[in-house]
């Protein structure tokens, strides 16, 4: 279903403008990912109201068709975006069979898909998300609740690459959602209520209502945000330091092997050790989403940087090897290299 309305003062059109200058924009052509929701509609609505940039935004809204009505809300979003200026809807359609099990997180990878591709398709390195404080919150609770490290705490970066060729901007990371949801009232912005956002048996539609309890006891969605903030500070420095760690110790790196000197590695911090394995499985993996899970790294690490002889194995497809007489430690693929 569709609303409309019109309420108070919010976020207005040049404090946005003065925001999108603090990220990478280019001219030319961008995407916006539309969900019809007032997070994503309210984004498109400033973007297309924006005069800093000459651009055109392609508005993708992506028809999950995992309800029956999805398709004519994904049309009817179209319509109302149709007439805005500088926007060109497309309805992205994720065809074939559904998944009966983790039907959010398959949904959300289809849908990242759908839109990667269009993009590639299309020459655009830009795509905007209407994330906004609440999902970080959210977010930040649900890495929590998993275990995640620092970096997973750190939440959702405002600037993030996805791939070689697109970069994902989420300029509305500072704002909660009722500020959007008054923005588009005000301006007479109609949006989608989807109800799967009310269904239980959804982990993050039980996390809101945590949130809502934590939110009580002063742990406000503003607070995980600005948490999240000074969490990904740390975060950036920790890689800033990793990658001189990295420059300053490889020996070889090519496409199946890399090579470090070990004898020099070993004289950082664990931290800093943790992060250049862990870029391995990312230059070995560019296109995996997901690497090994922490834990399992962790007793890798433990056992690499022990004064105990290192028992070569294999991980994430990956064979480590250290190599005490030479002072290396050596990282290849398991089927090659």
């Amino acid at each position: 279903m569709l609303y409309g309305g019109s309420m108070g003062d919010t976020l207005d059109i040049h404090d946005f403008e003065t925001i999108l200058k603090g990220f990478p924009v280019e001219g030319g052509r961008v995407a916006v990912a539309v969900s019809g929701g007032p997070d994503s509609m309210a984004l498109l609505w400033l973007l297309s109201k924006q005069t800093a940039y000459d651009f055109t935004a392609h508005a993708l809204i992506v028809d999950h068709g995992l309800r029956e009505e999805a398709q004519e809300e994904a049309d009817a979003v179209r319509q109302v975006v149709s007439g805005w200026p500088n926007v060109e809807p497309h309805i992205l359609r994720w065809e074939g069979a559904k998944p009966e099990a983790a039907v959010q997180e398959e949904a959300r990878n289809a849908r990242y898909g759908l839109m990667a591709d269009y993009c590639h398709a299309h020459g655009i390195q830009q795509l905007f998300l209407g994330h906004h404080q609440d999902d970080q919150a959210e977010t930040v609770l649900f890495r929590l609740a998993k275990g995640s490290g620092l970096d997973g705490l750190a939440g959702m970066r405002a600037v993030q690459s996805y791939s070689d060729d697109l970069t994902l901007l989420r300029p509305l990371l500072e704002f909660p959602k009722s500020s959007l949801v008054e923005l588009c009232e005000q301006n007479k912005i109609q949006y989608v209520s989807d109800p799967s956002n009310r269904r239980e048996e959804f982990a993050r539609v039980r996390l809101r209502r945590s949130a809502e309890i934590l939110a009580g006891e002063g742990l406000t969605p503003k607070r995980l945000s600005v948490t999240a903030r000074r969490l990904n500070r740390a975060a950036e420095a920790l890689d800033f330091y990793a990658e001189e760690a990295q420059k300053n110790c490889i020996i070889i790196k090519n496409t199946d092997r890399i090579e470090f000197n070990y004898k020099s590695l070993q004289k950082y911090p664990e931290e800093t050790i943790f992060r250049v394995v862990m870029t391995a499985f990312v230059h070995f993996n560019p296109e995996s989403e997901y690497g090994p899970r922490m834990e399992k790294v962790e007793v890798l690490l433990n056992d690499l940087i022990s004064l105990e002889p290192f028992r070569k194995r294999t991980l994430g497809g990956l064979i480590f090897e250290r190599d005490d007489k030479n002072g290396k430690l050596v990282i290849k693929r398991e089927n090659g290299g």
